[in-house]
């Protein structure tokens, strides 16, 4: 019967089920002790806990990868975009891995460790949320993503332990800290930095907009 179960999983692309889910899955094959078959298929390694009343199912089935830019994005009540650190590198604007997979959220910060991957979240204002983001297409299903102005933009903003109060600390910042290329900006949308600043007016971000004005303009 474990084969009929994972065969039903499979389905769900995205390898992301919650308990109200998995228990109608098992009440329509006629389970009846439900839980003991849940801790049952966690035992034989079909799904795996990845916070209370969320599981990923594991089924060699289904062959898609599984994303932690969509767990990320599930793991929270309420909706969440990855952004940050793991952003910077997945749009290729800093060199270095990130393995913690971070996100913003309109609620209070959290971080949670799974066998997936260990996933923090940073609260932000409402108003801020929804500037600069995107919708990424995976096997696994879409997620959603700080596109690489709303990336930066929130690295700035979260940014509470250097000084950056002029273009030259702006420019060490991004070179030397975040080791990104100042070329990568220049197709940067600025109306996206311009209304994050415009929401935010956080200093910070209204020198990051002079500073990737100047650079475009000067190349």
């Amino acid at each position: 019967m474990n084969l009929e179960i994972e065969k039903k999983l499979s389905e769900y692309k995205t390898h992301i089920i919650d308990y109200a889910t998995l228990k109608s899955i098992l009440v329509n094959m006629n389970y009846v002790n439900i839980n003991d078959k849940i801790n049952n298929l966690k035992q034989k390694g079909i799904i795996k806990s990845v916070k209370k009343g969320l599981y990923i199912h594991t089924s060699v089935i289904n062959k898609n990868i599984i994303s932690k830019e969509i767990i990320s994005n599930n793991l929270l009540e309420s909706p969440s975009y990855v952004s940050l650190d793991y952003a910077l590198y997945f749009h290729g604007l800093i060199p270095e891995t990130v393995h913690t997979i971070t996100a913003i959220t309109t609620k209070r910060s959290k971080i949670f460790k799974t066998d997936f991957g260990i996933f923090s979240y940073k609260q932000i204002k409402k108003e801020l949320f929804a500037v600069g983001i995107k919708i990424e297409n995976s096997k696994n299903g879409n997620f959603m993503i700080a596109g690489k102005e709303k990336a930066v933009c929130d690295k700035i903003y979260f940014t509470k332990d250097v000084k950056l109060t002029s273009k030259r600390a702006m420019i060490d910042f991004l070179e030397n800290d975040l080791r990104i290329d100042l070329d990568e900006l220049i197709d940067f949308n600025t109306e996206i930095i311009s209304k994050y600043y415009d929401i935010s007016k956080s200093k910070k971000i209204q020198i990051l907009l002079k500073t990737i004005e100047k650079h475009s303009k000067s190349n």
